[in-house]
């Protein structure tokens, strides 16, 4: 091998260790609540955590002012858990609602591994629709691919399957959403406790698993996000 190709090789071989160290494995997952303001994000947070982390109060107004981060651990694993504040809904501005969008990108980055898009049970309206499009405006085209839904109110099914519920819906919007979701949704209801709280957990953490397995680890980084931790779009109206 001559002197070039030696210099190629090394530099190569710089170049690989170099793309491995910006690359770090990323063992903590970072799951971000998302939805239109009173479908109850706070309380899911708090079912989550197993603690009352989160500010939930039944209120006109909305109750949580500021995006929020905790973290709790699940099978020896540690996940950080973002509550949003109102910034999905469609009657106020991102100009308005950007320093707490800011405040989110900030909390999650270089980006969420898990989306939760929590809406109430047998609720699902033109507002939740507006919301999705919100979190795809802040999160990127590729949102989606990172979402679960989840349903508060669970006890609403009374006798009846969250499956059946889903499948026979005639909610074309709620029809949508699950089929470009890939099907990954589950219920809560927030007022459970013991055995029953802890199967909520499981079976929500297990569609987040498959999330974080499906990317192979790699969190929903958005191209059009800046080095600020925002979406480009977002910050030209600035």
């Amino acid at each position: 091998m001559d002197k070039k190709e030696k210099n190629k090789g090394s530099k190569k071989s710089n170049q690989a260790q170099e793309g491995e160290s910006q690359e770090p494995e990323d063992s903590t997952w970072r799951i971000v609540l998302v939805g239109k303001t009173g479908v109850g994000k706070s309380a899911t947070g708090n079912t989550l955590l197993g603690d009352k982390k989160f500010e939930s109060k039944l209120s006109p107004q909305p109750v949580t002012v500021e995006c929020r981060k905790e973290s709790r651990k699940w099978k020896g694993h540690e996940f950080e858990l973002i509550d949003t504040a109102n910034i999905f809904d469609p009657e106020i501005s991102k100009l308005d609602a950007f320093p707490e969008i800011e405040n989110c990108c900030q909390l999650c980055a270089p980006g969420p591994h898990a989306l939760v898009l929590v809406t109430q049970l047998g609720r699902y309206t033109k507002e939740d629709e507006a919301a999705v499009k919100a979190v795809k405006q802040i999160f990127g085209r590729k949102a989606k691919k990172f979402m679960i839904v989840l349903f508060t109110r669970k006890e609403d099914l009374g006798d009846g399957s969250l499956e059946e519920y889903v499948t026979k819906s005639k909610n074309k919007g709620l029809q949508k959403l699950i089929k470009r979701c890939g099907k990954r949704y589950c219920a809560f209801n927030n007022k459970e406790t013991g055995g029953e709280w802890e199967n909520q957990v499981e079976e929500l953490m297990q569609l987040v698993d498959k999330v974080v397995k499906k990317h192979k680890g790699k969190p929903l980084i958005d191209e059009s996000i800046s080095e600020g931790g925002m979406p480009d779009k977002l910050t030209e109206k600035q």
